[in-house]
């Protein structure tokens, strides 16, 4: 029997953790069905606004940064703002969007940013009674400033503006309200305390941060001449902190984003406290589109089977009480670096990221010269080991070693 990778968020039940976030992919009617037939157990539609700017993209809008990493650790560099359609054409589109979503048993979460107290209720109240499921505010787009009013992460950033506008929406529908949150607050968790106090029935955590790159020749600003979102598989590890953080002190439901490149880091985000995990970058810049919900579907069942788990669920939260605090750290054991001669191919990079002096290279019994590793100069400090590109040299002591899988 397959796991059961089925889940509740904010009382509402998705048939898998995987959700298409608010971007390209759920630009229109047509690529919402296509999510939904890819086996996404939810998705986010492109976000609705009345500001014209956001509706008028640029181009080029995308480009990739770290290009020789790709597609394992690369930067997104992106400048596409919010939807395109007018507002009665982006309506209809919605309405279908929400029939595709019906037939697919797919939650229908529809995205909104608007431009006053006022607006805000307004649409919130007309995409409940087209049938969203779930609303998500848009309080992390790194794109919008400049127009005269907060929106996206100048919102994001600012808690009380961002709960004066959840409560005017909570107080506006019934159904449940996510608020997309952004790394450029203070403290991301301190925005997400107080959305939770002005009625939030969860937070999308976290988007992207708003950058800089420059082209080297004129020193002109890429792209569209001014400051972009940037983001990509590096950020995993900085997701990964916030939602930690936001689950442990807060206790609000989450949705994942950012940094989501394989099932691994999905399952990762669910260890750390989320219930959700949404895709853009994994299916924007991947190899196969859409197609990458299957894999990651399959990889987390497979996962699951593996390890003896029945449901996903099983597994959510299962890294938070092994998150300890600094001054508890174990600073007492040492792990010294063992070299492995098979898998070495005496490339001897290892010595210049020794800065103990703790490595030498003698010929072995073939004449090859192989590592040696002084343990009374060694200190234990894991470089060695973690940059290996052999991974011939592992790390040794009393108890058990953390370092990864180098994914």
């Amino acid at each position: 029997m397959k796991p059961d990778l089925s889940i509740d968020m904010c009382g509402v039940e998705f048939k898998n953790p995987i959700v298409v976030a608010s971007a390209t992919p759920t630009k229109n009617a047509d690529y919402m069905r296509r999510c939904v037939e890819a086996g996404a157990g939810g998705l986010v539609t492109k976000t609705i606004s009345p500001e014209p700017l956001l509706k008028r993209y640029v181009s080029p809008r995308f480009t990739v940064l770290h290009k020789k990493s790709w597609p394992h650790v690369y930067s997104n560099y992106s400048c596409e703002f919010l939807a395109t359609y007018n507002h009665k054409e982006w309506i209809e589109e919605l309405k279908q969007g929400k029939r595709y979503c019906e037939e697919g048993k797919s939650v229908y979460i529809v995205s909104i940013s608007g431009d006053s107290l006022e607006n805000w209720a307004e649409m919130a109240k007309e995409m409940e009674a087209i049938g969203a499921d779930m609303l998500e505010l848009n309080f992390g787009c790194p794109h919008p400033r400049d127009i005269g009013y907060k929106s996206g992460q100048e919102l994001g950033s600012d808690p009380d503006g961002a709960a004066s506008v959840t409560e005017i929406v909570t107080n506006a529908v019934k159904i449940p309200v996510l608020i997309k949150l952004t790394p450029e607050a203070i403290s991301p968790v301190n925005v997400a305390l107080k959305v939770k106090e002005a009625g939030a029935d969860g937070v999308t955590a976290i988007n992207r941060f708003p950058a800089l790159d420059i082209d080297l020749d004129t020193g002109r600003p890429l792209l569209h001449s001014t400051y972009a979102g940037v983001g990509g598989p590096w950020m995993r590890p900085i997701t990964l902190k916030w939602i930690s953080k936001i689950a442990r002190e807060v206790q609000i439901p989450i949705s994942a984003t950012n940094g989501i490149n394989t099932w691994k880091d999905a399952l990762k985000c669910l260890m750390v406290g989320a219930s959700t995990t949404q895709l853009c970058t994994a299916l924007m810049y991947g190899r196969k589109q859409l197609g990458h919900i299957e894999d990651f579907l399959k990889g987390m069942e497979g996962y699951l089977a593996d390890k003896g788990y029945s449901s996903i669920k099983e597994i959510r939260g299962l890294s938070l009480p092994q998150i300890i605090t600094w001054d508890n750290a174990d600073r007492e054991s040492r792990a010294v670096a063992v070299p492995d001669n098979e898998k070495c191919n005496s490339c001897k990079l290892c010595i210049n990221w020794c800065f103990y002096d703790a490595i030498t290279y003698s010929p072995d019994e073939n004449g090859k010269a192989k590592p040696v590793i002084d343990t009374s100069k060694c200190d234990c400090c894991g470089l060695c080991s973690a940059l290996c590109p052999q991974d011939a040299i592992t790390m040794k002591g009393p108890k058990p070693v953390y370092m990864g899988d180098f994914q």
